[in-house]
């Protein structure tokens, strides 16, 4: 058996002048992870806006025969990048609440770009989600591990993550149930499927990124298999993230997509890092508590950035021709109008109405 607490290295997070360095690190996983989200914004309304101009074409094309959707693609494979060299910084308890850049910069692109009012309720909830930033980087994880492929590989046969692992494996295949036997396209169940994917990603993210900066270091750790069987986790799992957040985004409003999406990863990745990572472990009740007072604040703060928000650039969605826009249920056949209130989604099935005859 291997003696998991000889590989442990405690490194403190604590703002002291006695550890600049470990102080640098942290700030460059923060900037990295913010810099990372921004990019992934600008990325999903760049998709957006593809899909609502592809939607107002007489015959749709598949949104990947579109160079625009691929720079846009592109953006936020970058910003996952920065969020991926981040993971290997920083806690993924910390780094997945961060999102709430994505938010912010929705918002900002919404009032600069498309000329929405800056409303109190923006204020008010942009202000919410900085001081909940503020406590999570603050009261996060103050343990990092040195992560070796043995080390990995003791992490999961543990009981914790064990659990976690079949929970998942349950609600996914719930999930997929209902989006393709049921035909159920709710929000909820959209992007469920891909927080899920991304717990995964996240904790394989993580872990290659320790990989590789053991290997740089001197230490090799490519003729272990975790990291290939990692890697192709984390291809396989973003692939499948960006596939089910463009089914949402073909359905619904990004207001919509953004903040549910948000708070889905943030409580799928704050997941994997405590089952997988433990990364609570060393944190007093105060600090778990801060810390997850600040994830709430910052959720709280993103509902009210989309409170009452409409997307001035969305397609309207009505029962005619023109009108009936592309959606999942297309590839699984039928046809969709959306309720966009963000606590209350529901998808409505509509018949097609017939072409009004002329009297002429």
């Amino acid at each position: 058996m291997i003696d998991v607490n000889s590989l442990l290295v405690v490194v403190n997070y604590t703002y002291t002048k006695n550890d600049p360095y470990k102080k640098d690190e942290l700030i460059l996983g923060c900037v990295l992870s913010i810099g990372g989200n921004l990019l992934i914004s600008i990325s999903l309304n760049i998709q957006k806006y593809v899909h609502i101009k592809n939607n107002r074409l007489q015959v749709p094309l598949h949104y990947t025969l579109l160079p625009l959707w691929w720079f846009g693609l592109t953006l936020m494979v970058f910003g996952e990048l920065g969020n991926f060299v981040a993971f290997g910084l920083a806690p993924a308890s910390m780094v997945a609440p961060l999102g709430t850049t994505t938010v912010i910069a929705n918002m900002v692109i919404a009032v600069v770009f498309l000329k929405e009012k800056l409303r109190p309720e923006d204020i008010f909830g942009t202000t919410l989600a900085l001081i909940g930033a503020c406590l999570i980087v603050n009261f996060s994880a103050r343990m990092q591990y040195v992560m070796d492929s043995a080390y990995l590989t003791e992490l999961i046969i543990k009981k914790p993550f064990i659990i976690y692992f079949i929970l998942e494996m349950i609600i996914i295949i719930a999930l997929l149930v209902m989006l393709y036997r049921f035909k159920v396209t709710h929000i909820l169940v959209l992007l469920g499927i891909g927080s899920i994917f991304a717990s995964i990603t996240v904790i394989t993210a993580k872990g290659v990124s320790a990989l590789l900066t053991l290997t740089f270091n001197g230490n090799n750790q490519m003729r272990h298999p975790i990291i290939y069987i990692y890697s192709l986790l984390l291809f396989v799992t973003a692939a499948l993230q960006v596939i089910y957040l463009n089914m949402a985004m073909q359905l619904y409003y990004s207001t919509v997509v953004v903040p549910t999406n948000f708070v889905l990863f943030t409580i799928s990745a704050i997941l994997a890092g405590i089952s997988y990572y433990r990364e609570f472990e060393g944190l007093n009740g105060l600090q778990i508590f801060m810390f997850l007072f600040g994830c709430l604040l910052s959720c709280i703060g993103v509902y009210f950035i989309q409170l009452n928000r409409e997307n001035p650039a969305e397609l309207k969605r009505e029962s005619t021709p023109e009108g009936n826009s592309a959606s999942p249920d297309d590839m699984i056949s039928s046809r969709t109008s959306v309720q966009s209130d963000w606590m209350s989604n529901q998808v409505i099935k509509t018949p097609i109405q017939p072409p009004i005859k002329n009297e002429d």
